[in-house]
């Protein structure tokens, strides 16, 4: 296989462990992760009444006979026959549950926590709240002299 250099992937050890390649990669394994990534050649044709069309949707097939669902000739959905069992109303099992106050407040903290990374710089959150070695050093002095 080929590394991410474009080179030879490094062959096996004797004991089995593949070497890492690419770039960073020692070859001791660590807890870094194997990835591989191919792609092809290919040549791009302009075809700008092909593209208009595909925009207007002229590739798309009715779904069952129904004009008003179109769908992809290649879209796995064109193997179902009913769709009943998948629709909004006929599932029940949680339309009329109403969250009580503490579930919301779970739920509003959950949340926080789980959309936490999108608002927040979280590596500068940490640098911010553990103090750096001379600071630990300062606090520990300051904590004996008084104690």
């Amino acid at each position: 296989m080929y590394g991410a250099g474009g080179g030879r992937a490094k062959p096996e050890r004797k004991g089995g462990v593949k070497e890492e390649a690419g770039p960073g990669g020692t070859g001791t394994g660590g807890n870094r992760v194997e990835l591989l990534v191919f792609g092809y050649a290919c040549k791009l044709f302009r075809d700008d009444e092909r593209a208009l069309a595909q925009e207007q949707g002229q590739h798309l097939i009715p779904w069952m006979g129904d004009p008003k669902i179109l769908i992809d000739r290649y879209d796995g959905r064109g193997h179902l026959h009913d769709l009943s069992a998948y629709d909004a109303e006929y599932a029940t099992w949680n339309r009329d549950y109403q969250l009580s106050e503490e579930e919301a407040r779970v739920e509003a903290l959950c949340d926080e926590e789980r959309y936490l990374a999108l608002h927040t710089d979280l590596l500068e959150e940490e640098a911010r709240q553990v103090p750096s070695g001379l600071e630990k050093q300062e606090s520990l002095r300051s904590e004996r002299t008084s104690g």
